[in-house]
């Protein structure tokens, strides 16, 4: 039975199990260059997963994610002439971002631009982490995107309190939008466009003036 996910996931594709050897064999060639998810507990609202149902987000695969700040604030930095200039929260971003690797072996943290109030960035997991693999809608399991995202999240809050660049509020919009990479020539495509995002910061349907 095929699930479509809901409109509201706006990068988000299904692929079939039928697929997945296939999308495996060719995403393994892009390894060359490479939501908020609330369970229904009582007294708490309760929104819709952004995420596939009956897809293995644990098995070999490539992810284009956006993550943005809370409310959209430009916390990150600003752009100058088309050039992203980090603020030091910005600058924090993009370290954890680039240390992820040494907390998830089975992980590489590939392309990735940090913008004032957002940021674009594309992982793959290389292979399965040992542990089951099946994950239920909406059940958070160790080793798949959903987790490997909240937990980056978490690092930059937590170091960002710790050095006084982050108060009490939160930092990060509690969803956040993913796209499964499929081909070498989508992966390509998706690279260029977060190396070019500073650029078009105008265009950008994040921008805010």
């Amino acid at each position: 039975m095929v699930v479509w996910p809901p409109l509201a996931c706006i990068f988000a594709y299904f692929v079939g199990p039928q697929h997945a050897v296939a999308a495996a064999q060719i995403l393994k060639i892009a390894n060359g260059k490479g939501i908020s998810m609330r369970t229904r507990l009582q007294g708490r609202p309760v929104r819709r997963s952004c995420r596939l149902r009956y897809y293995d987000y644990r098995a070999p695969a490539v992810c284009f994610v956006t993550l943005c700040t809370a409310g959209r604030r430009c916390l990150f930095g600003q752009i100058i002439d088309g050039q992203m200039l980090l603020s030091e929260l910005g600058s924090l971003v993009r370290t954890v971002w680039d240390n992820s690797a040494q907390h998830a072996s089975h992980v590489d943290w590939l392309d990735v631009v940090v913008m004032p109030n957002h940021l674009h960035g594309v992982l793959q997991i290389i292979e399965p982490a040992i542990a089951p693999t099946q994950e239920a809608f909406g059940a958070p399991v160790a080793g798949s995107f959903p987790t490997l995202i909240r937990s980056f999240k978490a690092a930059v809050t937590r170091e960002a309190r710790a050095r006084g660049l982050l108060g009490a509020d939160a930092l990060w919009q509690p969803r956040f939008y993913e796209h499964l990479i499929r081909s070498e020539e989508e992966y390509q495509r998706i690279a260029e466009y977060v190396a070019d995002n500073p650029r078009r910061w105008a265009e950008d349907r994040f921008y805010v003036s």
